[in-house]
């Protein structure tokens, strides 16, 4: 820089150095005004040979621009940037839940609003043969109220673009509980048996933990038959997909709650966060009045022509034998 006179009228002089800064070059370097000439290194400042190539292993060219008033500047290596190659991580999987098996039936849904349906749906539902109309189940699945007693997801696993992924885990992070859902139901309880499952997530136990299922056909239902992890494992290479069907279930209280896959990638182990587009997945249990007898606000009960109409005493429904 040229010579002058500091702020505190000191004469610097032509060649003045006064505001020489010698460091390491991993260093924030911060100033307010410059005077004379700046120099960041461990050798005391001298010229430099007009042909010196740019690529030093720190980059120093602009500081000076930076440093006119309060600047602060961050050094870097040459050819590298604050995001290196080990952040932008290993190979990742991905996870897309599906809760569209709930629509096929047999279906019903709680709320704590006993208004949750709406006019516009119930009406809808009062028409004969309308709880097998697979979109005005899924009309109720939409409205937010939790799943009655079971819920089915089914997961569907997609391996990373380059190298393997292997899950090791599926495990429910539970975020809210409450007694069961009182204010509204909707419900086309099963004719049959249960339809068959692949694993089971008993959310009342106090360690719920996906369970493989297997069928008794003298019950007429699956029944838990130990951890499914780690006797199972799931690898996933480039590309690859797979599925998992979840079955979630709820009697004595109601669940906000999503899934926690865990999977190895390379050396790391990471986890993947599932849930209903941006919400927890919701169960409840019956809630209960009395043996054999459920108490809601209101409720809407299949009827013989398969229509969904408001039930005579919503405060005492027989329910047998979930109650």
């Amino acid at each position: 820089m040229a010579g002058g006179t500091s702020p505190d009228g000191t004469d610097n002089g032509g060649d003045s150095s006064n505001n020489v800064h010698s460091s390491q070059a991993d260093q924030v370097v911060q100033v307010r005004d410059v005077f004379g000439n700046l120099s960041i290194g461990s050798d005391p400042p001298r010229p430099r040979p007009q042909s010196a190539s740019w690529s030093r292993p720190w980059l120093i060219v602009g500081l000076a621009v930076l440093l006119a008033t309060n600047g602060v500047v961050w050094l870097w290596p040459t050819g590298s940037t604050p995001e290196t190659e080990s952040d932008q991580g290993a190979p990742s999987l991905s996870v897309i839940a599906d809760l569209s098996a709930n629509d096929n039936g047999p279906w019903g849904y709680a709320s704590e609003d006993a208004r949750f349906l709406g006019n516009n749906l119930v009406e809808k539902l009062s028409h004969p043969m309308a709880a097998t109309d697979h979109a005005l189940a899924r009309e109720a699945r939409l409205t937010g109220a939790a799943s009655l007693r079971h819920q089915v997801i089914r997961l569907h696993l997609e391996g990373p673009q380059i190298g393997q992924v292997v899950v090791t885990d599926i495990r429910a992070a539970i975020r809210n509980k409450t007694s069961p859902l009182s204010g509204g139901l909707v419900w086309a309880p099963p004719q049959g048996p249960e339809d068959s499952a692949e694993t089971l997530l008993e959310l009342d136990d106090r360690f719920p933990v996906l369970q493989a299922a297997v069928r008794d056909d003298v019950h007429d239902r699956s029944f838990p038959a130990g951890p499914y992890f780690p006797s199972h494992t799931i690898k996933l290479a480039a590309d690859e997909t797979s599925e998992i069907i979840v079955t979630a279930s709820a009697t004595t209280a109601a669940y906000d709650y999503e899934l926690t896959v865990i999977y190895q990638s390379g050396s790391e182990l990471k986890e993947a966060v599932v849930n209903n587009n941006g919400k927890p997945f919701r169960v409840t249990g019956f809630s209960c009045g009395g043996k054999h007898v459920a108490s809601y606000r209101s409720a809407y009960i299949l009827q013989g022509d398969f229509s969904v109409t408001p039930g005579p005493n919503p405060q005492h429904l027989d329910v047998l034998p979930y109650c």
